[in-house]
């Protein structure tokens, strides 16, 4: 095997044990497994981050919440896109609340397609009176 082969190898099994480490609805989630999901982001390459935004919507509700936490607290702009996913397109309010904090945490500014769906999330926030609604109000005011 040569070098680039065993990169590649390496490389392939970062999502993997990304996936291993947030668990499932059964698994415990701490701070201390938080952490060790988040750390292990550090290993991604480029094909790692797309491969995530392309099956984190396939994640039950609990994982794509710890996705969320997870790709947040590592704080990369290579995470954008996954948070973004989680944000516009998942089912649960909870892990598009918990993706909206982490964006406005990081600071990043979405692009105006995204009015309507943080609108709507806003709403929803607002009317559970959630913390979380101040990060989506912050989002809003800072659309590209």
């Amino acid at each position: 095997m040569n070098q680039n082969d065993k990169g590649s190898k390496m490389n392939a099994s970062a999502l993997s044990e990304f996936e291993r480490l947030l668990g499932d609805e059964t698994s415990p989630w701490f701070e201390y497994n938080l952490e060790m999901a988040s750390e292990s982001l550090s290993a991604f390459v480029s094909e790692d981050w797309r491969g995530l935004q392309s099956k984190v919507l396939s994640f039950s509700a609990c994982v794509q919440e710890r996705c969320a936490e997870a790709v947040g607290d590592f704080g990369s702009n290579d995470g954008v896109a996954a948070l973004t996913t989680l944000l516009a397109s998942s089912p649960y309010l909870d892990v598009a609340a918990i993706a909206a904090s982490q964006l406005d945490d990081m600071e990043i500014e979405l692009p105006l397609s995204l009015r309507g769906k943080l609108q709507q999330l806003l709403d929803q926030l607002m009317a559970r009176h959630s913390t979380r609604a101040e990060d989506v109000q912050r989002l809003i005011s800072h659309l590209c």
